[in-house]
């Protein structure tokens, strides 16, 4: 027989292996930027520096040091943060992977994708401790109105390419600036998923196992919080620049509609599946998985 883990122990390998791949962002943030002539694209993903503050704040609250409860409290604030600008400053990922495949035929910024790679490592790393710890029992009361905000927040896209494919032209410079007939529309599908994944959080189908959905909701979670963000950062930077155009004969509030409902559904799926994840363990679920 095996001896008994030593929870102690782990906690201080954990907090280790997520110094190391703090310490590893930085390192290939400091190497990207030192290749010349990367392509330009991901300047807009998020702030130059956001690797740096995300790798130090997070750092500093895996540091093996003990203190008071208000220390305590205020490492786990660290750590939540320092796991919140990992994601950002993985955003881009998805779009690096569709130019490597070629999928999008344009350059591809290597060190820039080898640099969000970490930072999604990174992030992953951070959130196993954060999202595995146990949960007091009053905690586990957590409210199921996170899914059913997802669910609104997912349906702007879906809702505005039906009205589009339909012959609509709201938000629309001219008719048909959105691409005619439903091909252009089967882009909404994956919103049509997040907002049946949203409900399903909220009132799991018995069939489900409680793995099948906690890996969606993680997974759509990480997936769109590596796209939100930055779209919303390239918003913002293009109307500092009094760049407030739409292409494609698009309104500006479109974007900013989705790229901002983007941004909040990531927090909010997070927030159910996480809602979820009390849930289910307190009643003593079956995995089915």
């Amino acid at each position: 027989m095996g001896s008994p883990s030593n929870p102690s122990l782990d906690r201080r390998a954990e907090s280790w292996i997520g110094l190391a791949v703090c310490a590893a962002v930085v390192v290939g943030w400091a190497l990207q930027n030192l290749i010349p002539d990367r392509p330009t694209y991901a300047q807009i993903f998020a702030p130059d520096w956001l690797p740096l503050a995300a790798a130090g704040i997070a750092a500093f609250g895996l540091l093996p040091l003990e203190g008071p409860p208000r220390w305590l409290r205020a490492r786990a604030g660290l750590r939540w943060s320092g796991l919140l600008l990992m994601v950002w400053a993985a955003n881009g990922l998805p779009l690096d992977v569709l130019r490597a495949v070629g999928l999008i035929p344009l350059g591809v910024d290597w060190a820039g994708l080898a640099t969000r790679t970490v930072a999604l490592a990174a992030a992953i790393v951070l959130a196993r401790p954060l999202l595995t710890s146990p949960v007091a029992p009053a905690l586990g009361r957590v409210p199921r109105w996170y899914g059913y905000a997802a669910f609104a927040l997912a349906l702007p896209y879906p809702v505005l390419r039906t009205h589009w494919a339909l012959g609509g032209t709201a938000g629309l410079q001219w008719a048909g600036a959105a691409g005619e007939g439903w091909v252009p529309w089967m882009a909404s599908i994956p919103w049509l998923v997040a907002a049946a994944l949203s409900l399903f959080l909220v009132s799991p189908p018995p069939w489900m196992p409680r793995r099948l959905l906690l890996a969606g909701g993680w997974s759509a979670t990480a997936i769109v919080g590596m796209i939100g963000p930055a779209a919303c950062w390239a918003l913002v930077l293009g109307m500092l620049g009094g760049d407030v155009s739409a292409p494609g004969g698009i309104e500006i509030w479109v974007p900013a509609l989705f790229y901002v409902g983007w941004l909040l559904w990531a927090i909010a799926a997070g927030a159910a599946t996480r809602s979820y994840q009390v849930r289910s363990a307190a009643s003593g679920l079956p995995s089915k998985g």
